[in-house]
Formats: structure tokens, sequence, C-alpha cells
């Protein structure tokens, strides 16, 4: 067995052999696995941290560079991996440190004096962050959140990306850079301001003071729309319709550039049965949010979903369905496709019913019915068709049409009609008669029994049950079991819970231990019927 030394010689044997062949994912484990055998040993985890890094997983190479230097702090590649990774996780600053920290330990090496160099570069050029972080910080600001609003300045902002210099030169040609740089560097804006007079003029940094006052009064005037937005909100709820549209006008007044205001409105006059007045409001809604820069996506979307939301209560299907279209265009919200599915359901549904004429499905079934009886069964199921579309709820026809599907032997097709015209009328004996005769040719035997006994229960004299019930009893009983039979017959839940009845399984089990035949006849209802059932389903055989 192997002591511990050994084994960490085995396995940093196979850590180095995987990192020269570029395994690094397998370079990471090995290593791993030398840590747990020697946990203070600093080159390890220098090595480790490489890994990390060429396999980008870069916190993981820097905190393996930092216990490196808990550990060994004189060893210089310990802060050039940590400095590596700092470059990779856009810490430029700390990478700036971490490189120098390594060049006083090693200063003739050209590998850190040039990654200083890299990172002094990018750190100048990301001065404020990243552009994530700088668009995170100005948005804490109501007035910056204003200026961009104005695609020419958002543009100008994203072109200043890791250009501080062009970020300080924009400010002597755009006053509102100078709140920008305000709120990037923490230097007081009356510094500032007094530094653009002094270079710019005082006439420049007026203009930006009074764009200032605008964009403060604009947010105050949101705010108080917003304030009476939440009390027309609150009325809404309570079904206070008229206070609510009260608010909400108050809340345009403040704020005559927000479309939300009248959507809400919208709202209001779709539960007032207002209609036009709700389509008025949402296309004043439309105009005033197209006018809004950069296009408010999400805002439009809910204007063309409200006017769906309209056109639906007016019933008017294929006008809400473009509205809904049109939404979707926009943003492609689950919800509205779920709304825009039903509306497109209902249209159906309303189209079925308008087509729907007795009269003229009579006379598709007259002509079906020639067609049928001269043999020309498809286009006999044709004039069933559109008999079935003008009186769906006419089981005669569903019965009539399974017919058709019988004689070209599609039975699927054929019991499926069936059944439709039972659930239309579970007493239409003739639907239970044709039932019994589909799975009589299907030596379904025991389906066919089910069939022409309910249709007996309605009409014990019925020739056609009476006949079918008959002739399956007779091909069952001279049809022996099959194991195809047995399987399709499982499937049906009546057959399965059965097969499952203790009583049942004991009967079964008495007639393996004493095979004399098995009898259609026993003195127990249940297990006679039960034989029988069995004996139809194919499972059993007589003798």
């Amino acid at each position: 067995m192997l002591d511990q030394e050994e084994r960490y010689k085995e396995v940093a044997s196979k850590a180095k052999a995987t990192f020269s062949a570029g395994d690094y994912s397998s370079a990471v484990k090995h290593f791993s696995d030398a840590i747990n055998l020697k946990p203070n040993y600093h080159l390890l985890y220098a090595n480790r941290s490489a890994c990390h890094a060429t396999l980008k997983q870069y916190e993981e190479a820097y905190y393996d560079a930092k216990k490196c230097i808990e550990l060994k702090p004189d060893f210089a590649r310990g802060y050039y991996r940590k400095a590596v990774a700092e470059l990779s996780l856009e810490r430029y600053g700390d990478a700036v440190v971490s490189f120098e920290e390594a060049l006083k330990l090693d200063p003739e090496n050209s590998q850190y004096q040039q990654g200083l160099e890299e990172a002094k570069k990018l750190a100048d050029e990301n001065m404020f962050g990243n552009y994530q972080e700088v668009m995170n910080k100005l948005s804490t600001d109501g007035i910056v959140r204003g200026y961009l609003k104005n695609e020419d300045f958002a543009n100008k902002l994203k072109g200043s990306q890791g250009k501080p210099k062009v970020l300080f030169e924009l400010m002597k040609t755009d006053p509102k850079f100078m709140r920008v740089i305000h709120i990037l560097s923490g230097i007081p804006m009356e510094e500032i301001t007094e530094a653009m007079k002094k270079s710019v003029g005082t006439e420049y940094v007026e203009n930006v003071e009074q764009d200032e006052r605008k964009i403060e009064e604009e947010l105050k005037n949101a705010t108080l729309a917003e304030e009476e937005k939440a009390k027309g909100n609150a009325e809404y709820s309570a079904k206070n319709f008229d206070k609510a549209l009260l608010y909400y006008d108050t809340a345009i007044k403040h704020n005559p550039k927000e479309p939300i205001y009248y959507l809400n409105k919208a709202s209001v006059f779709i539960e007032q049965k207002k209609f036009e007045e709700a389509l008025n409001a949402c296309e004043i809604a439309l105009r005033v949010a197209e006018e809004i820069s950069p296009r408010p996506l999400q805002k439009i979307a809910k204007v063309h979903a409200k006017k769906g939301n309209c056109y639906l209560q007016m019933k008017e299907f294929d006008n809400a369905i473009k509205a809904y279209d049109t939404s979707l265009l926009e943003v492609n919200d689950p919800a509205i496709k779920k709304k825009r599915n039903e509306c497109a359901q209902l249209k159906k549904e309303q189209e079925e019913k308008a087509y729907i004429n007795p009269e003229l499905a009579e006379k598709h079934r007259e002509e079906g019915n020639k067609y049928y009886r001269d043999g020309n069964y498809i286009e006999a199921r044709k004039q069933y068709d559109e008999a079935i579309k003008r009186s769906p709820q006419s089981a005669v026809l569903y019965v009539n049409r399974a017919l058709t599907w019988l004689k070209v032997l599609e039975h699927a097709k054929a019991l499926q009609d069936i059944d439709h015209s039972l659930k239309i009328d579970p007493k239409y004996i003739k639907a239970y008669a044709k039932k019994g005769n589909i799975h009589l040719q299907l030596k379904e035997f025991h389906r066919a029994l089910l069939a022409y006994e309910k249709g007996l229960e309605l009409d014990g004299s019925n020739k056609e049950c009476l006949e079918g019930l008959r002739r399956t009893e007779e091909e069952m009983y001279r049809t022996p079991p099959s194991e195809d039979r047995a399987q399709k017959a499982m499937q049906d839940e009546d057959v399965r819970l059965l097969m499952n009845d203790p009583r049942v399984a004991q009967m079964l089990k008495e007639m393996r231990e004493n095979p004399q035949g098995v009898k259609a006849s026993n003195p127990d209802p249940f297990l006679s019927k039960a034989i029988r059932t069995l004996i139809a389903a194919g499972i059993l055989g007589m003798r």
C-alpha cells in the first residue's frame, strides 16, 4: 500500500502530465487530489489557478491565486496568476496592483511588465467601470434618465465607452455630460460647473441648468401622475369606474406622455361597455407610445393587446385576432398568445353556429342516403359531412357516416362516429346495435356483448341487438382463446378490474389447479358473468 508521500508523487505526476498535454479539466482534478495530500504547498494552487484561467473559470483562478499568496507572500508568480484572473474579471485597477507586486519580487520579468502595461491601459479606458456598471450608476439619477430618452445623447454615451478622454471632451460640447462626469467621478457638481464656466462660458452652463430644471419638473409631474394613477387603480378595483376615470384624467394632465394612463382609461371604458371610447383611448395611447425613444415595445404591445380585449368583448373576432397578432409581433407574450388562440376558437364556434341549418342538413342526409344505396360511399360521406356541419347535434348523422367508414373497413373512425352519436343521444338504440356489430366484426366479443346489452336495456325486443347478441355468443364460445385478443382486452379498464378482483383471482387459481375446463354457468351470479366476460375477451376458453 502506498504511503502519503508516494500517493502525492503519483497524483502530482498525473497533474503535470495532463497539464502538459493540454487536458486542463483532468489537470484540475489531479491538482485538487494533490492539494488534499499537501494542502499547504503554494505551487499547487498556482498551477491549478493557471488551469482554471485556461478553462475560463476566472473566479476559481482568482481564489487559487489568493491562496497561493497567502501561503507564500514572496512568490512572484502567485501575484501574476492573481493579476491574470483580475484582468479577465475586468477588475483592472486590482490587476495593476497585482502586477506591480509581482514586479517588486521579479523586476526583470518582461511578461509581468507587459501585463502591467496592458492592465494600466485597460484601467484608464475603464476608469468608470464597464458599460453595464456605468449605466447602473447613471440610472440612479432621475435627470440622467431623462437625458437618456434623447437618442443623440444615448448614442454619444455609448460611443464613449472605454474612452474616458472622449467623455471629458463631450462635456465641452454637450453640457449634459457635466452631470455624467459628476455621477461617475464623484467630483462635486459645483466644481465642474465653475470649471466649465471658465473653460466654455457662463451661457453654456446656464443652458444645461435650464435643461435640468425642466427635467426635474417633469420628474415631479411624473411622480404626481403615478400617485393619481394609484388612486384610479384603487377605484377601478372597487368598480367605482367614474371616479377612476377622474383620477386617470388627472394623471394625464400631470404627464400626458405616458401611454399607460390612456390604457387605464380604456380598461374602464371596456368595463362600462363603451367600446368605441375604449378603442379611441387605445389609439391615443399608441400615438403617445410611438413618440417615445427608444421605442417602448412592451407598452406598444400592451396597447394592441388592449385593443384585442376590446374587440373580443365586441365579438369582432377578426379584429381581435389581428390586434393580438400585432401585439405578439412586438413582444411574444404567452398570455397574449393564449388569448389569441381562445379568440380564434370562439370565432370558429361562432362560424359553426352561424352555419347551422337543420333543413339543409336533412337535404344533405337524403343525398347521402342515395349515394349510399348506390354504393358510392365516398360521395355519401361528403354529404353526411356537410349535413353534420349544418346539424352537429344530430345523432343520426354520425351513425350514417359511421356506416360509410365501415364499408371501407375504417373501423376506428366508424367507432369514433358511433361514440359521438351516443354522446349526443345516450338512448339511441340503433347506435348501440351498430357499435356491437363493429366489435363483433373485430372479434372484440366482450365489447360487442356490452354494446348489445346496453341497447336491450333500452328496448328488450330490439331485433338487431337480440340477433347481434346471439351471434356474438355463438362466435365467442367456438373461438379459442388468443393471446393477441387477451392483450387487447386488457387495455379495457373493466377487464383489468375484473382480473384484479380477489374472487376472480381465486377462481382462476382453482381452475389452474383442477383444469376440468371452464363452465359458462356458475351458482355465483358475479362469477358466472365474469367467466362469460373472460371467455368473450379471449382470456378463457371452453373445453
